[in-house]
């Protein structure tokens, strides 16, 4: 059993009771603005996954639940995996690290029980997201999935297709070794020139201009909006002609064997960047 203390009042542990597992259902509403109920995992399926071999991990302000985390076993290329569908955490004390320490969490979980990887997907404009699933915790990803959950209405996916990145992050303490260190990056993704406002993929989405090989070693930079919330709230259309262009540049990007390994957020300002670096892992050199 999965037992830890994050801080001198925060535990993590597995949900037990059916209160307990009410209250995973309150951080999922509050945590992803979810108003319709058939968003929310039901109980019983909670329930259900952790005593068939899945984990529902609680954390824990002395007796509240204030974030939780729910994998259940997956089979991801062919190997079996703790799949993790949802990490939450309570708006009022997110960017404490409990979210890192549920992760770890899952991740030690995922090594006793043998398996190799802890998979779960994300949405990948979310700079934030992006920063902490590959800066943060080392993991990677080479797939894209578009569309992944259709139409959704909560607010963090309103306006937009659910496209995300399945992100794979090991067990093992592995040093990885990726071809094209110390060699210039590659922009994925070309521009429109433009002397003020937001930055604009050339082609308006229709006929985006992107990378279509640089050698097989070189790195690549894929630069997605630095605020996608901010940037829908302010111009719809222009977060939807990002979507098309960061997907087209991932899939191309992916089907000629790079993976996502890195993200790079420069700091806060008029002019601030958030990227993703991708490249080739060295022992795929052909």
């Amino acid at each position: 059993m999965v037992a830890s203390a994050v801080s001198s009042h925060l535990q993590l542990r597995p949900v037990e009771t059916v209160e307990e597992y009410r209250a995973c259902q309150e951080v999922q509403r509050r945590a992803w603005g979810i108003a319709e109920d058939g968003y929310v995992v039901p109980v019983a399926t909670m329930i259900s996954v952790q005593h068939a071999g899945g984990l529902v991990l609680g954390a824990f302000d002395r007796e509240r639940l204030v974030g939780f985390s729910f994998g259940f076993l997956g089979r991801v290329r062919g190997r079996w995996v703790l799949y993790s569908q949802l990490t939450g955490v309570d708006p009022a004390v997110q960017d404490k690290g409990a979210g890192g320490q549920l992760k770890a969490a899952q991740r030690q979980w995922a090594r006793e029980q043998g398996l190799p990887l802890v998979v779960w997907s994300y949405d990948p404009l979310q700079a934030g997201n992006a920063n902490f699933n590959l800066r943060r915790l080392g993991a990677v990803s080479r797939t894209y999935e578009v569309n992944y959950f259709g139409e959704r209405t909560d607010t963090l996916n309103l306006g937009l297709e659910t496209d995300r990145l399945l992100v794979e992050w090991s067990t093992e303490d592995e040093l990885r070794a990726w071809q094209g260190d110390g060699l210039p990056p590659v922009e994925v993704i070309s521009f429109e020139q433009a002397t003020d406002g937001p930055r604009c993929p050339r082609g308006a989405g229709h006929d985006v201009a992107v990378w279509e090989g640089s050698g097989p070693a070189a790195p690549l930079q894929l630069e997605i909006p630095a605020d996608i919330a901010n940037l829908k709230a302010q111009n719809a259309e222009l977060s939807r002609v990002w979507q098309l262009a960061v997907r087209d540049a991932f899939q191309r990007s992916f089907a000629t064997g790079y993976v996502a390994m890195d993200f790079v957020r420069e700091p806060a300002g008029p002019a601030s960047r958030a990227y993703y670096v991708l490249k080739r892992p060295q022992d795929e050199v052909e």
